[in-house]
């Protein structure tokens, strides 16, 4: 190779580098506006009486299927909503996710029904793990990521903008009519989930509106070990306006000193936001780490709610709760459980195989406490409101869902399904399996067919 041919290539390469540079979060201007909250982005035009969540958890290209299959099964499912027919996937106000749910989520929250349209080639039928080890392979991005500014996550991100998410922000996100969409990472430096919503960013001082949705998808998916953290910057230094009315909740719960209180372990870690010298960077991961099922970190989070979940303070007023009838809550759950090798054949696991179950294993028992926990939590908030009403007013009606393989009664079929790996590429025949799964069982349960009875009895 010449020397001026190694020079071009040498100059080519280090333009490259110069060109990948991450994307940081922008403080709050001096006036402050509500941005993505509840209040600006729940659809008007749902019912008020009927309230929808859906939860999409983890588990890669299988659990962006599985999410899929599910809407694809709302859109399908008509209702009478104020006397107008309408599709029950038009009356879903809120969607929770994270990690592979988050590709789903994230895609409608900004392009609505064009989902149907165009999400199968864009991102569920391509070889997206494939696109991304050849870009890492490019041996311009090679030199970049050896930028302690850059990493594997940063070019993830970069290329979920240009190639799935057409670069847009929070700003475009559940506009018009479309969900409440909260996608959900965990924070390794406090080890709490972190929902990409105002409230949240509010601690580090931050508008969420021109953050790109792609980086918030990525720190969703951001699998340890595999991609590198996405990381913030913490304002808050620079940030009177944070300790404002809404959040005074923090101090409070603090001093209240209830260690075993839910808000005060959540506070404890908010607390933390406060000084920028002791947290300068917040370094976020895929949020199956804190919570696979994206639903207890979010929804029913003190953070998204400014402290009082009970009373769901971020998502309605005090004459909205009133209105509300009925509660649908649906748990997309695409966990797996199969078998080791290691374990059948009587060996030892090696350290690579150790790892994985030993995070299998974590996951597992935090999905079946976490599914607990945010039955509980939404249980609790019907009582409240039946409580609140006269023996002459409707009461509530908690509806809650969970879809998961193992309510497939056939095994050999149920073994199929565990045997989907988690990765970021599957053959398609696999995809449309999964698809199609998520409408049968949502059509065979029972709690579904009571909320669509209670709603078109």
């Amino acid at each position: 190779m010449s020397y001026r041919l190694t020079l071009s290539l040498l100059l080519w390469s280090m333009a490259l580098s110069g060109c990948a540079t991450r994307t940081w979060n922008q403080p709050l201007g001096p006036d402050v506006a509500a941005g993505y909250v509840f209040d600006e982005r729940l659809p008007r035009r749902n019912s008020g009486e009927t309230f929808v969540v859906l939860a999409f958890s983890g588990g890669g290209t299988r659990s962006a299927a599985f999410a899929y299959g599910l809407l694809e099964k709302l859109r399908d499912t008509r209702v009478i909503v104020d006397g107008e027919p309408r599709s029950l996937l038009h009356e879903v106000d809120v969607i929770s996710s994270v990690s592979g749910g988050s590709y789903t989520a994230a895609y409608y929250g900004l392009f609505g029904d064009r989902i149907f349209d165009d999400f199968e080639p864009r991102f569920l039928y391509r070889d997206v793990e494939g696109e991304l080890v050849s870009l890492l392979l490019n041996p311009g991005n090679l030199l970049a990521l050896a930028s302690a500014e850059y990493n594997r996550g940063d070019m993830a991100a970069n290329w979920l903008g240009d190639h799935v998410f057409d670069n847009k922000t929070f700003a475009d996100m559940a506009m018009g009519e479309l969900p409440y969409v909260i996608l959900n990472a965990s924070d390794l430096n406090t080890g709490m989930t972190f929902s990409f919503i105002q409230q949240q960013f509010d601690f580090l001082c931050s508008d969420i509106d021109n953050y790109p949705v792609a980086h918030a998808v990525m720190a969703s998916s951001a699998v340890p070990g595999l991609f590198g953290s996405v990381t913030l910057l913490n304002h808050a230094g620079g940030c009177p306006k944070m300790a404002n009315s809404r959040n005074s909740w923090v101090k409070n719960s603090l001093a209240s000193d209830s260690i075993l209180d839910r808000r005060y372990q959540v506070a404890r870690a908010l607390e933390r936001y406060f000084d920028p010298r002791n947290m300068p960077i917040v370094r976020l991961v895929d949020g199956g780490v804190t919570d696979n099922l994206g639903i207890r970190g979010s929804i029913v989070s003190p953070v998204a709610h400014y402290g009082n979940v009970l009373e769901m303070r971020g998502a309605f007023d005090s004459e909205d709760l009133k209105r509300i009838q009925r509660v649908l809550v649906i748990v997309v759950n695409a966990q797996t459980y199969v078998d080791y090798e290691w374990s059948r054949k009587g060996r030892d696991p090696g350290i690579i195989d150790t790892l994985d179950a030993a995070f299998s294993a974590a996951i597992g028992i935090l999905n079946t406490e976490t599914v607990s926990l945010a039955k509980h939590a939404f249980d609790s908030w019907g009582n409240y409101l039946n409580a609140q009403r006269s023996p002459a007013e409707p009461k509530v009606k908690i509806h809650f869902v969970t879809l998961t393989f193992n309510q497939i009664s056939d095994p050999a079929e149920r073994e199929y399904f565990n045997a989907i790996p988690t990765t970021l590429a599957l053959p398609e025949q696999e995809i449309d399996a999964t698809r199609d799964l998520a409408g049968r069982l949502l059509e065979g349960s029972q709690e579904f067919a009571n909320f669509l009875n209670s709603l078109n009895p």
